[in-house]
């Protein structure tokens, strides 16, 4: 492969991040399709550290602080949350682009160098999370910063400079860039640094090793100097908390599927071809980091909602990055350079259908009819640069358990088992939950809070997956509660009032939630019950 050109490479990358970041910016704000409750909980997240709350210590959270302070910088300039987002994943490509040309311009001919920078740059800038069919939004974008940082991490420890090697640079890049890994998501942390940590000592031994550990402690040195030693304990409270709830074990499939089920088992053979093709031209200590890199990736993909193996975007520059002849032998009987070329095709076509779709979402998002659109929360909010799709906001479609109800359908309730309703503290929840319709669930259970006459500032415990009443009723969240519901009562303690959904966002999140509510110990004495919800206020001695 031919070498590619320093100056010539980084304009590439540079106009590249200059106007595929622009495009969100044209539309005059962040125009969302899909998963508005993500976006709420994200809103909610950003305005409770914009007055002044720190993740962790003041609300529970498994995700790190760097998945929100880059939005939360911009705010504080004065841009409302929907630029705020925009600009912030903009950065965030700008901060990265100088590590991205190095890393492509010292371990990449000239063809690999621009597909790796315009992938892992482009995914932190799109506008969807991944999958073939989904739509536009910025939910989960901590995944998709989390893989470009990834894959920078992966170039640096397991492909060698073509020139003379850095030892000291690259381990400092590598410890700086784990420790954002860190601090945006533990996921990618636990599954790959170990990995990468193994390539790193194969390729520079120790004093690479060191380099990094030196990278990463300066970064940790500046977060405890921001946020204060507590912050680290309070970060890894909520992550074992986390780790050990019945809510959140998975977000897609099971393991066995994302390992050989029938819509990811090519996923998996291509991944095994690339270690193949690779324990031969690599170190033995290195070679034991590529066979664990496969797990590695699995699991997160498994982590990920919507188990979008967004992996297979690396895997070509796995491949290929190593010069492969006909002298390399054989894998599977066939010539190794013919392997590594159609294993890094076969990657990049299976992969194709969701990197084409998060490829448009910036011009899908340009060329939404406007009309369509509201602001996602209340104009006394503010942050009216945030829309969902009207027809999406108030179309109440619901699913309900027949058979749990009096009636002909109630005698098949027992041929599959179907639990009872729920009953807490003698008032009974049906099985009902919410298909659509956020903002109209939002609003009128909203406009019943304040028709209720509570105290301006009320912390409410909301007994659901959804939770951000405040931004349409005069109440406030609980010190302490979770933005997203992780398992426990988180916020309880603080909380003064408590509000069940008789029809739940997540009816099975509801249901568990109140089992904890129940075992809590808490005293509760209902005062409103109505279609709408049920209304406890917590007592205090």
């Amino acid at each position: 492969m031919s070498r590619a050109e320093p100056f010539l490479l980084t304009v590439v990358f540079a106009v590249f991040v200059l106007v595929y970041g622009a495009l969100p910016w044209l539309a005059g704000g962040l125009y969302l399709d899909t998963h508005e409750g993500d976006s709420y909980h994200l809103l909610d997240i950003l305005t409770r550290m914009a007055d002044g709350d720190i993740p962790h210590v003041d609300f529970m959270t498994p995700l790190g602080v760097l998945a929100f302070w880059p939005v939360t910088v911009v705010m504080e300039t004065g841009y409302s949350a929907g630029r705020a987002l925009i600009l912030a994943q903009f950065g965030v490509a700008v901060v990265l682009l100088p590590v991205v040309a190095y890393a492509a311009l010292t371990r990449l001919g000239r063809g690999l160098a621009v597909y790796f920078g315009l992938t892992t740059l482009g995914l932190v800038m799109t506008l969807s999370y991944g999958t073939p069919g989904s739509g536009v939004g910025i939910s989960m974008h901590y995944n998709r910063w989390a893989w470009s940082i990834a894959f920078l991490l992966l170039l640096l420890s397991l492909v060698p400079a073509k020139a003379r090697p850095r030892p000291l640079v690259d381990g400092a890049l590598i410890g700086v860039l784990a420790a954002a890994l860190l601090l945006l998501k533990i996921t990618y942390f636990v599954a790959l640094v170990p990995v990468i940590l193994l390539l790193l000592w194969s390729m520079h031994g120790p004093k690479g090793v060191v380099a990094a550990g030196v990278g990463g402690l300066a970064v940790a040195a500046i977060v405890t100097a921001g946020y204060g030693i507590s912050f680290w304990f309070a970060y890894f409270a909520d992550l074992r908390l986390v780790a050990g709830n019945e809510v959140r074990p998975f977000v897609g499939v099971p393991f066995n599927q994302i390992v050989a089920g029938p819509s990811h088992i090519v996923a998996t053979l291509l991944g095994v071809l690339a270690v193949l093709v690779l324990r031969p031209k690599l170190s033995a200590i290195a070679g034991v980091a590529v066979l664990l890199l496969l797990p590695a990736f699995l699991y997160i993909t498994y982590q990920n909602f919507g188990n979008d193996p967004q992996w297979l975007l690396f895997l070509p520059v796995m491949v290929l990055a190593f010069t492969t002849t006909s002298e390399d032998g054989r894998v599977l009987g066939m010539d190794a350079a013919r392997v590594s070329t159609w294993t890094a095709v076969a990657a990049f076509a299976v992969f194709f259908p969701s990197l084409f779709n998060m490829s448009l979402s910036p011009i899908k998002h340009l060329s939404f009819d406007k009309s369509r659109f509201i602001p996602m929360v209340p104009e006394a909010v503010g942050h009216q640069d945030i829309y969902i799709r009207r027809d999406r906001a108030y179309t109440m479609t619901a699913q309900v358990f027949q058979d749990q109800a009096p009636g002909p359908w109630a005698k098949y309730a027992a041929e599959i088992s179907r639990p009872p309703v729920t009953v807490f503290e003698g008032v009974t929840f049906p099985s009902c939950e919410w298909m659509a319709g956020s903002r109209a669930m939002l609003e009128t259970l909203g406009n019943d809070l304040t028709a209720a006459g509570l105290e301006p500032g009320s912390r409410l415990f909301t007994a659901d997956l959804l939770a951000t009443y405040w931004f349409f009723a005069p109440v406030s969240p609980p010190e302490g509660g979770a933005p997203w519901y992780y398992g426990g009562v988180s916020g309880l303690d603080n909380a003064d009032y408590v509000l069940v959904p008789k029809c739940a966002f997540t009816s099975r999140v509801r249901n568990v939630i109140l089992r904890d509510l129940a075992k809590s110990g808490a005293e509760f004495s209902l005062v409103r019950d109505n279609d709408l919800m049920a209304l406890f206020r917590v007592e205090t001695d």
